[in-house]
């Protein structure tokens, strides 16, 4: 055993990353009673001599170990696997180096890009350790729970997210395959196990008033002092500081969740209420974000399954709380990279959590949707917001999307909604950013359609900002010469489609009330065809916005 760890030590020394699967000196006869004799009494305080343990052990697995060795010690061998399997557990969880690549503004030295390399290259072979120890050893034991153990099964889901930085290839695929082989049977109460005893721990000394300690909606809360610093303490949150994979592991556990498990996520959904509402809360835009994904991720079994957990539970509005706050995260105070990033996992969470409550009724969810739309920045005039071009291009589409989810219900907002989409539209510079002006003309389109028994009443805004909007794309094509401007030709004909919507919408009224037209309805109607060219004659460019025969859906 010397020397296969003398041999280990070499090429961990010279090629790391380019390693041999075995080593020659890995044929050595052993039981795994004997390796974890050998690997206890080494010290693994450096990272070379924990390494070199793994790989020597790795090896031995690989090309030594015969399972069905005559006269070994079956309790033996069941102690020592079970020694072996904790002991890779505790070296495979990513190194408290990788928290700072979670901050806003990481400034990563050199010194902490070779730990973190040091901790990807211990955690990876200490991934293929578990999982080759799964497929040779454990698997021969009558009682294998050893694989399905906790500490095992937060070791190896800490690598099922490809985008977190300890992750690698092969650590990402021993996860899978060792997650498949030990939860086949029995995952709901591993589950349930890994979360009583491993996550949530890490998350209990991050209070939330606004629930009690059984994930229920803390009907007298306690609200924290002025001057209460504990939101900004970082010595309470070990996920974030020390435990840093609690969030990849939440992910994997709830990815789990399907329709069909409608039993199993309501009686685990106590244990993950505090954790994902820890995440939203803190004042890093990453974990913000984190936690909105996890919302999203966890409502979404919840809506398709119809469970109404979300209301026996009364945390509707605590979740709701919860991210409207992250939807103020705006330029100037957030720089625009992170309220984007933000808001597009922020925006997802809350119409999720409006259609998980409310899917029951139409009554209930419409007027929560208008709450929800009228009160944040959506439907304010941020989009119109032109030194965040891209921020008022996303806005914009949220706009869209939750115009779709109202529909007729739209009409009430036309006052707030059609200023916004004008000034986008009729900006003399909005050629410059082409697809703040897409976003304004399909929200146009949107709103056209959603609204269209009422928006006779707004057709002269519209029809400005589309004849604004259409003269300038003319002028900018005009400048480019015979160059071709594929983005610019989009636009136009957009342009055109929603100007066809628009006059067949007015060409075609609905009744409000189910009776009669309204006579300003009728006259808008006979005079809609007189009204196009009236602006055609003042400005003949505009003849081309109005092609009699666009009807592009």
């Amino acid at each position: 055993m010397d020397q296969l760890r003398k041999e280990a030590r070499r090429v961990l020394q010279q090629t790391p990353w380019n390693r041999p699967t075995t080593l020659e000196s890995a044929s050595t006869r052993l039981t795994l009673a004997q390796l974890w004799t050998d690997v206890s009494s080494h010290e693994n305080s450096s990272h070379l001599d924990a390494c070199e343990s793994l790989y020597a052990a790795l090896s031995f697995l690989e090309t030594g170990y015969d399972p069905l060795l005559p006269a070994q010690d079956n309790a033996a061998e069941a102690t020592a696997i079970n020694a072996l399997c904790q002991w890779a557990s505790q070296l495979a969880l990513p190194s408290s180096e990788f928290a700072v690549s979670f901050d806003e503004n990481p400034e990563i030295t050199e010194e902490d890009k070779n730990s973190q390399e040091e901790s990807r290259l211990k955690s990876e072979l200490a991934a293929q350790f578990i999982t080759l120890m799964g497929a040779k050893a454990i698997s021969t034991l009558e009682n294998n729970s050893v694989a399905s153990s906790p500490d095992v099964i937060v070791a190896m889901a800490s690598f099922t997210s490809e985008k977190d930085p300890w992750t690698t290839n092969a650590s990402n695929n021993c996860a899978e395959i060792h997650l498949n082989m030990a939860c086949q049977n029995d995952l709901w109460p591993i589950i349930e196990r890994v979360l009583r005893e491993k996550i949530r721990p890490l998350f209990t000394k991050t209070k939330n008033p606004a629930i009690t300690s059984e994930g229920r909606k803390n009907l007298h809360p306690v609200a924290r002092t002025r001057f209460d610093g504990g939101a900004l303490d970082d010595s309470t949150k070990p996920w974030k500081t020390t435990d840093v994979y609690a969030p990849a592991v939440l992910s994997w556990i709830i990815c789990q969740y399907k329709p069909a498990h409608k039993a199993s996520l309501e009686a685990h959904f106590p244990l993950l209420v505090p954790a994902i509402l820890a995440l939203i809360d803190d004042n890093n835009i990453t974990y913000k974000t984190k936690g909105c994904d996890l919302l999203s991720q966890l409502l979404n079994p919840i809506q398709e399954s119809g469970s109404d957990i979300l209301l026996r539970t009364n945390l509707v509005s605590v979740f709701q709380e919860a991210v409207t706050a992250c939807l103020l995260s705006l330029p100037s105070i957030t720089p625009e990279p992170s309220s984007l990033k933000l808001l597009g996992a922020a925006y997802p969470a809350l119409l999720a959590l409006l259609k998980a409550t409310y899917q029951l009724t139409l009554k209930q969810p419409i007027s929560q949707t208008e709450k929800n739309t009228s009160s944040t920045p959506a439907s304010t005039n941020a989009p119109t917001s032109f030194p965040h071009a891209r921020l008022s291009t996303f806005l914009l589409g949220w706009i869209s999307t939750f115009i779709s989810e109202l529909g007729i219900h739209s009409t009430k907002y036309l006052q707030d909604i059609i200023p916004i989409l004008y000034t986008t539209l009729s900006n003399p510079f909005g050629t410059a950013h082409p697809p703040l002006l897409s976003a304004a003309i399909a929200t146009t389109k949107t709103t056209i359609l959603a609204a269209h028994p009422r928006i006779w009443r707004w057709r002269g805004e519209i029809l400005g900002g589309l004849a604004a909007c259409w003269l300038h794309v003319a002028e900018e094509r005009k400048g480019t010469g015979e160059t071709p401007t594929p983005v610019l030709d989009a636009l136009a004909r957009s342009l055109q489609s929603t100007a066809f919507a628009l006059k067949y919408a007015l060409q075609n009224p609905v009744p409000i009330t189910g009776g009669a037209l309204d006579p300003d309805q009728v006259a808008v109607k006979e005079e809609v065809q007189s009204g196009f060219q009236a602006l055609v004659d003042a400005d003949p460019e505009l003849e081309g916005l109005f092609v009699p025969d666009v009807a592009e859906s």
